[in-house]
């Protein structure tokens, strides 16, 4: 059975656009069909809010069509025998006068067709701002390879107007020594995105748990960095793939052109008590430290869930024996898979792979549920199977509740049910494990109490 939400899960195109609108300054031009722009302009806008005010009457100019972030040539048929060329002059001018820090061009898969000589234009009309043109994003490609497409693009960009370092400078230098112009002990966080679920308190957590290990943050590509703080992403002594799914081809780039060392956290994301640790442990240990003072804010956290987790277990056993679905990155699925049956002693009943999955964590997510006879579950349909907790995206949530299955579902990725999240929430950490924690606990209320 073919079910539709399988059919609407965001591609190449959609990463590369939410990849650019990830860095604060930049301004992303959508050649394409006026259908393209308005829900990626929408998400973009509630995810990573760049102004205090908003008001649609602003922007009534062409292009923007009331929304106040990419803006699109709005191609219609004739532009796709004629050319869009003056409409791609037009843009680029309402662009500049913004004054961004970096101005990208990216085609919709039809665009990519006509033919237009985009990087010619950028030359003429934006000057010395950084700027590139992404002309395929990649036809039905994972929503990961895109947004790496555009991230490396827009690193290339930023890097040919840096300015040149001084003669002698030493650009490759190895873990813990502080790079030319670097600080010490500084990380990239690689492979978050404004299009994952609370992606901004995730890297504020991060950002305090390695401040108190003694580890700078230098720079999160598409995650709210602006184009001149991306421009010295080859300070940092190391490069953390967060998300492979999401940063590998980052990393290696990075590794070739400044000569930074990177890791890929074990156990993938920080979420959970034992994954958060493992990350703080890897990365002081790749930076030459041994002093590990965020692992007793992680331990605190943990306390604080067993006092509750043991007054909710006392009667009835919960959590303890009830099934989970899943539905996330291979990363993610099996950070939240080990978590969910090692500490709470859950049973998942379906663990589904988003495409683009990084094959290791695969492997690992394959090789954990062998281990505790669950293998099954990698092939069990997660909208066909029943299950009492279901982490997913809200439109696989919709799905299930549109079938009459009765289960808690907690949104861990985007498309959203359209819930708006206003104070600072989290999945990393101590503190990302104990929301999870009072969202599994309060679901079981509902569905088996």
């Amino acid at each position: 059975m073919i079910h539709y939400s399988e059919n609407i899960t965001p591609d190449s195109f959609s990463g590369a656009l939410f990849a650019v609108e990830g860095i604060k300054d930049a301004c992303t031009i959508l050649n394409g069909p006026t259908g393209c722009k308005f829900y990626h302009s929408a998400i973009a806008d509630s995810q990573f809010l760049r102004t205090p005010t908003f008001n649609p009457l602003e922007y009534t100019e062409g292009f923007y069509f009331g929304q106040s972030r990419i803006p699109s040539t709005y191609l219609d048929g004739e532009d796709y025998v004629f050319g869009s060329g003056e409409k791609i002059a037009k843009i680029l001018r309402a662009a500049v006068r913004k004054n961004p820090g970096l101005v990208a061009i990216i085609n919709s898969p039809g665009a990519a067709l006509i033919g237009d000589d985009l990087d010619r234009f950028l030359a003429e009309e934006v000057g010395d701002i950084p700027a590139f043109a992404l002309e395929n994003t990649g036809f039905s490609g994972s929503f990961g390879s895109g947004y790496q497409k555009a991230i490396i693009r827009a690193l290339d960009a930023l890097r040919r107007r840096a300015p040149p370092l001084p003669a002698g400078a030493d650009t490759v230098a190895g873990p813990g020594a502080a790079r030319s112009g670097g600080r010490p002990k500084t990380v990239n966080i690689l492979g978050l995105c404004i299009y994952q679920k609370h992606y901004a308190q995730n890297l504020s957590v991060l950002k305090r748990l390695l401040e108190i290990s003694g580890v700078g943050l230098n720079a999160a590509p598409g995650a709210g960095d602006s184009a001149a703080s991306l421009s010295g992403i080859g300070k940092a002594d190391l490069n953390v793939a967060l998300y492979p799914e999401y940063s590998l081809e980052i990393a290696e780039k990075l590794k070739a052109e400044y000569g930074t060392p990177y890791i890929v956290p074990e156990e993938g994301p920080p979420i959970g008590f034992d994954a958060a640790e493992s990350f703080i442990r890897g990365i002081c240990r790749e930076l030459g430290g041994d002093r590990h003072p965020a692992l007793e804010e992680i331990e605190r956290a943990r306390a604080r869930a067993y006092l509750y987790l043991s007054r909710f277990s006392s009667l009835l056993g919960l959590p303890r024996g009830t099934l989970f679905s899943v539905k996330a990155e291979a990363s993610v699925a099996y950070a939240v898979t080990k978590w969910l049956c090692a500490y709470l002693g859950m049973i998942p009943a379906s663990v589904s792979v988003l495409p683009g999955g990084d094959a290791s964590f695969i492997q690992k997510l394959g090789t954990f549920l062998a281990g505790i006879r669950c293998g099954k579950a990698l092939e069990a349909p997660i909208i066909e199977t029943p299950a009492h907790i279901l982490l997913a995206d809200g439109n696989t949530i919709a799905e299930l509740k549109l079938y009459g299955q009765r289960f808690c579902g907690i949104e861990i990725a985007l498309p959203s049910l359209g819930y708006i999240d206003i104070a600072g929430k989290t999945f990393f950490g101590g503190d990302g494990a104990l929301f999870l924690l009072e969202q599994i606990l309060n679901g079981l209320r509902y569905v088996m109490v």
